[in-house]
């Protein structure tokens, strides 16, 4: 289910906006406290914050500044009844979808809620398969590695072999399991998989 995370220290806001959003659909969470919200709360996915941004102890851009710190990349929603213009500026910065005047229009804040959820949506299938790449990536032996970096780089299999001082055939051996193991077809997708692990 979709789900909102709903942070404002105005109880009344804050238990409005969850109780409408969940009409609509939406699985919420509402926390008074940003620094409560730090502690205790749990990433599920897809979700959307809605991030208030003047709050005691600990202001909206602030608390977006401690999720990136820590590697959360739950989209931002700001609601704010008043902000100044650098706020709005950092927030943006730091990744926000979008910056919302109290009061809002419903309209509004549900296209901003279900932008930032396809754009959770997107981050989690783009970690799933980092983490499945990694893993065929990792299953390469160590000369495999250092074969699969030259192919890449563009080199071709009888520069290879010479630099390595090996035969041709055994790197074309070599050439055949690195493709298999990285489940791809051609250099050229082999070298997209490699990039998007962020290899040289």
């Amino acid at each position: 289910m979709k789900h909102v995370y709903v942070i404002d220290d105005n109880e009344t806001v804050a238990n409005a906006l969850s109780a409408t959003l969940t009409r609509f659909g939406y699985s919420t969470e509402v926390y008074l406290d940003p620094v409560v919200f730090l502690r205790d709360s749990l990433p599920v996915a897809p979700a959307v914050i809605l991030l208030d941004m003047r709050m005691p102890g600990m202001s909206g851009v602030e608390l977006q500044k401690k999720l990136l710190e820590v590697g959360r990349q739950t989209p931002i929603v700001f609601i704010s009844g008043e902000s100044q213009s650098s706020e709005i500026v950092r927030g943006m910065k730091q990744g926000a979808i979008d910056f919302l005047f109290k009061p809002f229009n419903l309209e509004d804040l549900l296209t901003a809620i279900e932008t930032a959820l396809a754009k959770d949506e997107k981050n989690t299938q783009d970690s799933q398969i980092k983490v499945s790449l990694r893993e065929r990536y990792d299953c390469l032996t160590p000369r495999e590695k250092e074969i699969c970096a030259l192919l890449v780089e563009g080199n071709l299999s009888k520069k290879i072999a010479a630099d390595l001082d090996i035969s041709n055939a055994t790197i074309k051996v070599h050439k055949a399991k690195i493709l298999a193991k990285m489940q791809v077809t051609s250099l050229q997708q082999l070298a997209l998989s490699v990039q998007q692990l962020g290899l040289r």
